[in-house]
């Protein structure tokens, strides 16, 4: 009976062939290469082919009678299953006896291998050989498998890949003069080709079942390339026919049939032209390579011109360039055609001393091709080229770069570059004839919007270029931007704007000091006065003093900037138009700015004297009211003083605690004035601080500006409540959990997102509301990740589910920035909680930020260390966090650092070691003699020896054996003693790290 918890193997597709139906019935693989899409694919085929036949190389014995027939070097008789003959029963192969390959190594085929080598080809010449595809979709050693059995076939005598220095072209009765050349012409193609990636080839790891060893794909790519190209060259110059492989010129083996042959009758006839193109196209690429651009340059035009000439209605066989590969190629050697884009043309002009660039420049103010920075720095290169000489050009040119450039900027939205510099700069010059001349070239060129741009601009310089304004007012007249009314404001608002003409007896004064006695001048400075002063009593001697010049306006609208609360601002404007209006209005103005800025004692203290005014008569009616507001605004201040000062205690916080819950009651009792969402939000979080969870239970949670400190704080109480990991209220986890959301389900009334999440995050100040708010971060990194080596730890981390649904609408990229900046702060109230540096540590890793990782890593380990003095135990650092460690150095190329690290595991492990030692540090602070006294494995420092020996780093070597050689490394010592040894070095290398990571 089968096992029904065993897996049953996965059907193939009904389309599928399999590679052995092809040996089966030959004909089935030209019905499966005309599909659309095949499965598998042509060079799919070609692997399969070349990997189901095994081959080994074997000396040259003949068994008579064998099935086995033998390719050796020397055949009097015709190959079975290569060409034609007579079929033979049983196949019997004679070979001629020739001392001077008796002793070579021959490939053993079946007819199995025969027949599946024929496919192959049949194949190949189906994609019509190009290298290119067969490049791109075949490894290296497939490539060169496939090349040998394409020379084996047309020679009709086995070959090995590579050909020898004194090639012997001599063709067997068994092969064709066509194909061999053929053939020969794709060896030294392919010879070519492969020099441009011959790093990348040698890297290609050896395939199972393959005869090409990795020794021969290095005798084949250092062939010597000269004997390729002279042959290339000379087939480019004959005027021999040249023919290519027809898909038909392939037969396939008959299983009834032993003997067949291929049929050469058929190969294709290629024009000349399609020959040299090709043959030209590739040796221009290898020229460019080896830096022979001369004849690059050549190889590349004649490829061109014989592409050219082929004629338009002709089948191409051969030939395989693609046309933009030749566009770039030309390019390349600089002989192309096309118009070069206005770019290329700037860079051109730069290197040839600027010829011609103010052209380039007049067009590309049309185009917008070349970038803005690039053509401000081309401004600056030419007045560093004028100002040393190296420029023999009059400074018009950088006057005319200068203007172009400024035109240019007109349409650059949001540049920073302006026309400032240009009218300061040049206003000795006659700046503004290029200017104008630059705006005419391109304002037929402008759209709507960049008119409207360009018409902007120039009333800029209308307005303020003083006495070059009339000048250009008269040319601007000229461009057809600006309609007659516009033309006659502007020229009302140049009188305007024109500075008076001082009188001469004003003018010849020595000391100019003007003592005004005019009002306005006094009102504006009594007004600075005002937004600069930050005292209660100088705000009502300055507003006494500025009512009594009779304003035209209120005294409270001076400074925009002054903000009032909307239940204050509601009341405040209600009154009726007084001092007492103005006072209060800029009181509360002035009170919320001091806060904003940090001044939070004067802005206390003007609060507090602006409730005392409320008992004044005036405001009897509302006086209860304001006072009301005005102490919760106090209060709000406070709270803001206390979360910024947190651990000064500027204040008495459990005073404070008391007071947040008075506030906060107003809003349990219903009452019908009640704090604004702000204030209420800060009471709650400043409760959460304070630890004072039960308060806020009893608070509505649809009051959007309070979810997340009521969930925060439900969920400290179940903590309190539950016995054992039980999982705890899911409101705080569902609740952070949507303010990830790509796209938000919903915004809660204050409640603004991501937004109002960085909002709460940012008042947060007690160890544990940050260790919770972390653990629900870190949670959600490692469901949004799904990543098990990037997995963060922490307190808390266990309370919180483990799947999350449609994780797809999630933002892991606004996960890892928020929980990134919260460690972050959360260290900085509390930098000595190595859990939190530990997970800063494995979030900068995931990250990608090794050196910041390794930063935090190091400080987690001194910190558990009590800064080095005492031991290292193992809840600081375990065998997690000394890998990522050795990681992180590894990446940083600090490889003896890792190699330092590898001694901290619980067991040593030797592999990462010595992988590590072998590979040659990048960094300049990891030399290897540097950390020989922080090791104290003898085996480590064995290999070191070995190591240096083996190099040849004689001073190094007994560097490593004077450590060696010291008492508390004697293998005899005890046990106490070697853990005294390991500690005093851990203790070094940690300073050494502490030193160059954290200092």
């Amino acid at each position: 009976m089968d096992d029904p918890l065993k897996p049953k193997p996965v059907p193939l597709a009904a389309e599928t062939v399999l590679w052995f139906e092809f040996l089966l019935d030959p004909h089935k693989i030209t019905q499966h290469l005309q599909r659309p899409h095949p499965e598998p694919s042509a060079v799919e085929l070609i692997m399969q082919f070349i990997s189901m036949t095994p081959e080994t190389a074997i000396p040259s014995v003949v068994t008579p009678g064998s099935d086995l027939p033998i390719l050796a070097g020397a055949v009097t008789g015709p190959i079975p299953g290569v060409v034609g003959g007579a079929p033979s029963s049983p196949p019997v192969l004679t070979v001629s006896p020739n001392p001077q390959h008796q002793g070579d190594m021959v490939l053993q085929l079946t007819r199995k291998q025969l027949a599946l080598k024929i496919l192959e080809l049949k194949v190949a010449t189906w994609l019509k050989w190009d290298l290119d595809s067969l490049e791109k979709s075949l490894p290296v050693l497939m490539q060169l498998a496939l090349l040998r059995d394409l020379c084996t076939i047309s020679y009709g005598r086995p070959l090995s890949i590579p050909l020898p220095t004194e090639f012997d072209m001599v063709i067997s009765n068994a092969g064709n003069e066509r194909a061999a050349r053929f053939a020969l012409t794709i060896y030294h193609r392919l010879l070519l080709r492969m020099q441009l990636i011959k790093e990348q080839a040698l890297k290609t790891p050896r395939l199972p079942n393959m005869y090409q060893t990795v020794d021969q794909l290095q005798q084949f790519l250092d062939s010597p390339t000269q004997p390729s190209i002279e042959y290339l060259l000379q087939l480019c110059a004959s005027a021999k026919p040249f023919y290519v492989f027809h898909y038909d010129s392939f037969v396939t083996l008959q299983c009834d049939d032993l003997g067949t042959g291929q049929n050469y009758d058929l190969m294709h006839l290629i024009t000349p032209q399609e020959l040299r193109a090709q043959l030209h196209y590739e040796l221009a690429q290898y020229y460019l390579y080896t830096k022979q651009y001369v004849l690059a340059r050549e190889a590349a035009a004649a490829c061109n011109s014989n592409l050219q000439a082929v004629p338009s209605q002709t089948t191409l066989h051969f030939c395989h360039i693609r046309p933009a590969e030749l566009e770039g190629l030309l390019q390349a050697c600089g002989i192309s055609a096309q118009e070069k884009a206005l770019l290329e043309r700037f860079q051109q002009s730069v290197l040839n001393n600027f010829s011609e660039i103010v052209p380039i420049l007049r067009l590309d103010n049309i185009a917008r091709e070349i970038p803005l920075v690039s053509r401000r720095q081309l401004e600056l290169d030419i007045e560093g080229s004028i100002s040393t000489g190296l420029l023999k050009e009059p400074s018009h040119l950088q006057l005319k770069v200068a203007a172009l450039n400024v035109v240019r900027n007109i349409f650059e939205w949001g540049s920073i570059f302006g026309s400032v510099e240009y009218f300061e700069k040049y206003r000795e010059l006659d700046c503004l004839p290029p200017l104008v001349e630059a705006l005419q070239d391109i304002l037929p060129h402008c759209s709507p919007q960049e008119q409207v741009a360009s018409k902007h601009f120039l009333i800029d310089c209308l307005l303020h270029q003083g006495g070059q304004s009339r000048h250009l007012l008269q040319t601007v007249r000229g461009f057809g931007l600006f309609s007659a009314d516009e033309l006659q404001d502007l020229d009302e608002q140049m009188l305007q704007a024109a500075p008076p003409v001082p009188t001469n007896s004003l003018a010849s004064l020595s000391d100019w000091l003007c003592h005004s006695k005019m009002t306005r001048v006094d009102v504006g400075a009594l007004e600075r006065q005002l937004i600069s002063c930050t005292n209660a009593n100088t705000v009502r001697i300055l507003l006494v003093k500025l009512c009594g010049t009779a304003p035209g306006k209120p005294l409270w609208a001076i400074n925009p900037s002054w903000d009032v609360p909307q239940p204050l601002k509601t009341l405040i404007m209600a009154m009726p138009v007084s001092f007492l209006q103005d006072f209060s209005f800029v009181l509360l103005g002035k009170a919320r700015e001091l806060a904003t800025r940090g001044n939070y004692i004067d802005a206390v203290a003007m609060l507090s004297v602006l409730k005392s005014e409320t008992q004044r008569q005036e405001m009897a009616a509302n006086a209860q009211l304001v006072c009301k507001l005005l102490t919760w605004e106090i209060l709000h201040i406070q709270i803001t003083q206390s979360l910024e000062e947190w651990h000064q205690k500027p204040l008495d916080l459990l005073a404070l605690g008391g007071r947040c819950k008075q506030c906060l009651g107003a809003l349990q009792a219903g009452d019908s004035i009640v704090p604004r969402p702000d204030i209420l939000e800060s009471c709650a979080i400043m409760l959460l601080n304070l630890t004072e969870f039960s308060t806020l239970l009893y608070l509505d949670k649809r009051a959007g500006a309070l979810e997340l400190p009521l969930a925060f704080a439900a969920t400290f109480i179940e903590m309190e409540k539950m016995k054992g990991p039980k999982k705890v209220c899911r409101d705080a986890w569902e609740l952070m959990l949507s303010m990830f959301l790509n796209v938000p389900k919903r915004v809660s009334s204050g409640m603004g997102g991501s937004s109002s999440l960085q909002a709460f995050l940012q008042r947060l100040r007690h160890q544990s509301v940050f260790g919770l708010a972390i653990s629900m971060l870190g949670k959600i990194h490692n469901i949004l990740k799904d990543d098990p080596n990037h997995d963060l730890s922490c307190e808390y981390m266990q309370l919180w589910p483990t799947i999350v649904t449609n994780p797809i609408s999630y933002s892991l990229r606004s996960v890892c920035e928020t929980l990134h900046w919260l460690l972050s702060e959360a260290l900085s109230y509390y930098p000595q909680t190595i859990s939190w540096l530990k997970m800063k540590g494995d979030l900068d890793l995931a990250i990608g930020n090794n050196e910041s990782a390794m930063r935090c890593y190091v400080n987690a380990l001194v910190t558990g260390t009590d800064y080095c003095t005492m031991p290292l135990q193992r809840n600081v650092a375990d065998d997690y966090v000394i890998r990522k460690m050795i990681r992180c150095a590894a990446n940083l190329g600090c490889h003896m650092q890792a190699t330092v690290l590898c001694q901290f595991l619980e067991e040593i492990d030797y592999g990462i070691v010595f992988k590590n030692l072998s590979e040659k540090s990048s960094n300049f602070t990891d030399a290897m003699d540097a950390y020989y006294s922080c090791i104290w494995d003898t085996t480590l420092l064995e290999f070191i020896v070995n190591l240096h020996a083996k190099r040849g780093e004689h001073s190094r070597k007994l560097e490593a054996i004077s450590m060696m050689g010291t008492l508390e490394l004697n293998a005899n010592n005890n046990e106490e003693i070697k853990r005294e040894c390991a500690m005093v070095r851990k203790s070094r290398f940690l300073r050494a790290l502490a030193k160059q990571y954290l200092l």
